[in-house]
């Protein structure tokens, strides 16, 4: 009896699933019976079905309103990622750190005079980050644009583990971090620009939205040229170089 029951219990639990999501489903489904599985039968086993029962009783509601919750998320998000406008506005926040330091470069100043949260090393990987992710909601291939970036500074990196392999000293991941990053955002900038141009679009150009992005892609750049200039001697090799 307590397995009929116990099965029964396990097969409607299956059932009220499909209150959820078909991604969340996907995603968590299994785990979600399988931990109510575990449940009813330690409830079984200590108090039978009153126990059972108020497993049900205290399961039941918070199911409902995780399934809605769910479902409302699903819709906001899908509401939200297929705005252009809302994509566009959210994409010019995330590229507005790395544009400001680039203009700020372009206008003679250093950044890194200044008092930027983490210090100038951690601001500029997260701006690098952020950039990166609005470039995605304007639609760059960031998965493309990270393996190319890596496939660009992965050569610098074999040198480095060759040539200073004597020293004893630390590979310096923040330093190809930066690098990765750098040449991720270039591709990730040159791409869309590139698809426009095949595609023909180019008779009608955002001039503004091609004039900022041209500005950032030359910050960068000579961001990355100079950064691999100052350490070219450190990747071939020539102790104390830094």
């Amino acid at each position: 009896m307590g397995a009929n029951t116990l099965g029964a219990s396990q097969r409607v639990f299956a059932r009220l699933l499909h209150l959820y999501p078909p991604t969340f489903r996907r995603q968590y489904g299994e785990q979600v019976v399988q931990v109510f599985r575990d449940c009813s039968r330690d409830a079984l086993a200590a108090g039978g079905r009153r126990q059972l029962l108020g497993l049900w009783l205290a399961t039941l509601p918070d199911l409902l309103k995780t399934a809605a919750q769910e479902h409302l998320k699903e819709l906001y998000m899908n509401k939200f990622l297929s705005d252009p406008k809302i994509r566009t506005k959210i994409a010019f926040i995330l590229c507005l750190p790395l544009a400001a330091m680039t203009l700020l470069g372009a206008l003679g100043i250093d950044p890194s005079s200044l008092p930027l949260p983490g210090g100038p090393g951690i601001f500029s990987g997260i701006a690098l980050l952020m950039m990166l992710l609005g470039l995605w909601l304007y639609g760059a291939p960031t998965g493309l644009s990270a393996l190319l970036g890596l496939l660009m500074t992965l050569p610098f990196a074999v040198m480095e583990l060759v040539n200073r392999r004597s020293y004893g000293e630390g590979f310096p991941f923040p330093l190809f971090g930066m690098m990765w990053l750098m040449a991720a955002v270039t591709v990730a900038i040159v791409a869309p620009i590139t698809k426009d141009l095949r595609a023909g679009k180019a008779s009608k150009p955002n001039w503004a939205s091609l004039l900022v992005r041209g500005v950032i892609l030359v910050g960068v750049i000579i961001g990355w040229v100079t950064l691999v200039a100052d350490q070219m001697p450190c990747f071939v090799g020539v102790r104390h170089c830094d």
